[in-house]
Parts: C-alpha cells; sequence; structure tokens
C-alpha cells in the first residue's frame, strides 16, 4: 500500500503507525538502497545510511505535504542523507526500535547476500565506464525512478536527449562482459 494509493492514510503516517512504517519500509527500501549505493559502494555503509534514511523520514514525516508522491520524497530525504554523510555531516544516530514491536526478519540468506554484492559491484564498475551524461541519466531514471520530464529538467536537455542517453547507457551495459558475466554466475545463488 505506497503513498499515492487510495489505501494510503496520510494521517496514520504523520501519526507514526508503526504497522504502516514497517510496510512502508518493506515497499521502499530496496529503491533507497539502490540510490544509497550510487554514493557509496562499501555495504555495510549503504546499509546505515539506509537506516539513518528511515530515521530522518520518521522524524520529518509531519513535513510530508501529500502534493507529490511519497517514494520520491522518501529518495529525496535519502539523498539528502548521503550527502550530508559524504560531507562529514552529523553522522548516523542510532536509536531504539523496541517501542515499535517485532519487525520480522526478511534478510537474504548469505549466498544471496553475496550474489547482490557481487552483482552491485560488478554493476558499479560497468557503470563508471559509461559517461558522466549517461550515468546521471541512467541513475536518475532508473535507480531513482524519476519521470523524464523530472530528469529533463534536472540535466537541462530535452526529454528526447535523456531518453537517448538512458538508451545508448543501457546499450554500453549490455556490451560489458564482467557485467554479464557476474550476472550469469550469480543467477543460481539467490
Amino acid at each position: 500500500m505506497t503513498p499515492g494509493h487510495p489505501g494510503f492514510d496520510r494521517q496514520r503516517f504523520r501519526e507514526g503507525d508503526s504497522a504502516l512504517f514497517r510496510r512502508l519500509v518493506l515497499e521502499l527500501s530496496p529503491r533507497m538502497l539502490a540510490l544509497i549505493r550510487c554514493y557509496v559502494s562499501d555495504d555495510d555503509q549503504a546499509d546505515e545510511l539506509l537506516q539513518e534514511s528511515w530515521i530522518q523520514i520518521y522524524r520529518k514525516r509531519t513535513r510530508f505535504s501529500g502534493k507529490g508522491s511519497f517514494a520520491g520524497w522518501a529518495l529525496a530525504v535519502s539523498r539528502n542523507v548521503c550527502r550530508m554523510s559524504l560531507r562529514g555531516g552529523t553522522g548516523v544516530v542510532r536509536v531504539s526500535l523496541h517501542e515499535h514491536g517485532d519487525i520480522s526478519d526478511t534478510a537474504e540468506g548469505p549466498a544471496a547476500q553475496l550474489a547482490r554484492r557481487r552483482r552491485a559491484k560488478a554493476l558499479y564498475e560497468a557503470l563508471a565506464k559509461l559517461t558522466k551524461r549517461e550515468r546521471q541519466a541512467i541513475v536518475l531514471r532508473l535507480l531513482e525512478g524519476r519521470r523524464t520530464a523530472e530528469v529533463s529538467e534536472l540535466m537541462g536537455i530535452k526529454e528526447v536527449s535523456v531518453r537517448s542517453l538512458v538508451h545508448r547507457g543501457l546499450g554500453k551495459l549490455r556490451r560489458v562482459k564482467s557485467l554479464k558475466r557476474t550476472i550469469t554466475e550469480t543467477e543460481g545463488l539467490q
């Protein structure tokens, strides 16, 4: 039940409803982690930044106006957390979540974690081979999930140019042998 969905209750969100937050964490964490990994390559640091992002989302929940997409707002909070971390900002803050009840363990097994990390590493290495504009377009459009019009505005180029950069960049990524090999090798480990 994502924000923007008719069943999303903004009032419950603003009040900090723990069941709603658990659902949001499960639904949005993969997208947020993809964004965070654009800033850091260390999985432990990415996990810490994801946790800090959710803490900030919880603390700033009354600031979400509901006018835009919640996912976009959550990604913006994550991006700010990453930028503050890179600038040596306040750092990661630990808080107790015991008052929110048990959160089921949906963690991947060790083999799946290893496979995901190997794929992520191969993807980062492959993205590094793209031009800056291709990489930026792919990160904004595909990893952050922004609309083409929004990417166009952020990059200061036409929408057709965004689509062209993404298409060209994906074509280059498909030809990176080390990425193909890593994906093939890790498919059975999930």
